[in-house]
């Protein structure tokens, strides 16, 4: 498989669909999240004191203030619910790289293999998260290549020994298309 250019972020969308809907959940949860968290924060407010009003005792004036605690807590909910979509922003695009990359290369490998280059290999850039994957696709393909290999060999023991079969012949004919 020939090496394409490394262009990080032209290249940072590999499998669009599958990485758009990742992040899509990611941020989804992380919305969710904020909205059970502030609704929750709330309900028991409300559970514990009947209301939502808060009375404050100004120092200064010695006046007793009411105040909404959804006017209090509402502005930091908010930025903390920003900022947790940024960062959730941030994880999906990191994930759903870590994720589309391999499937892709999976996907290209498989690609070759279909096409008859059973000497493609599998490789990662990721040492130990693929490691197992890669060399289990690997030995799959050494071993159907060296069954296809021994099928060539005796198709052509075959042929050398004067068999004119049709089948024989449509056999190297096909095996005749393979990379091995």
């Amino acid at each position: 498989m020939a090496k394409a250019p490394r262009r990080p972020v032209g290249n940072f969308f590999i499998k669009k669909s599958l990485q758009l809907r990742l992040i899509v959940n990611v941020l989804t949860a992380s919305v969710v999240s904020s909205i059970v968290s502030a609704g929750t924060l709330l309900l028991v407010y409300f559970y514990k004191y009947d209301t939502t009003i808060l009375y404050m005792f100004n120092e200064y004036s010695n006046v007793l203030n009411k105040e909404s605690v959804v006017r209090l807590i509402l502005p930091t909910l908010v930025i903390s619910s920003l900022v947790g979509l940024v960062l959730a922003f941030g994880i999906g695009l990191y994930a759903s790289r870590k994720y589309a990359v391999p499937v892709f290369k999976i996907e290209q490998w498989a690609s070759q293999i279909i096409n008859g280059d059973m000497t493609a290999m599998l490789r990662f850039r990721e040492k130990e998260e693929m490691k197992d994957l890669s060399n289990k696709c690997n030995e799959m393909g050494t071993m159907f290549r060296e069954v296809m290999v021994d099928i060539r060999k005796d198709v052509k023991a075959l042929q050398d020994a004067g068999v004119k079969n049709p089948e024989v012949a449509a056999i190297a004919e096909k095996l005749g298309q393979l990379k091995l």
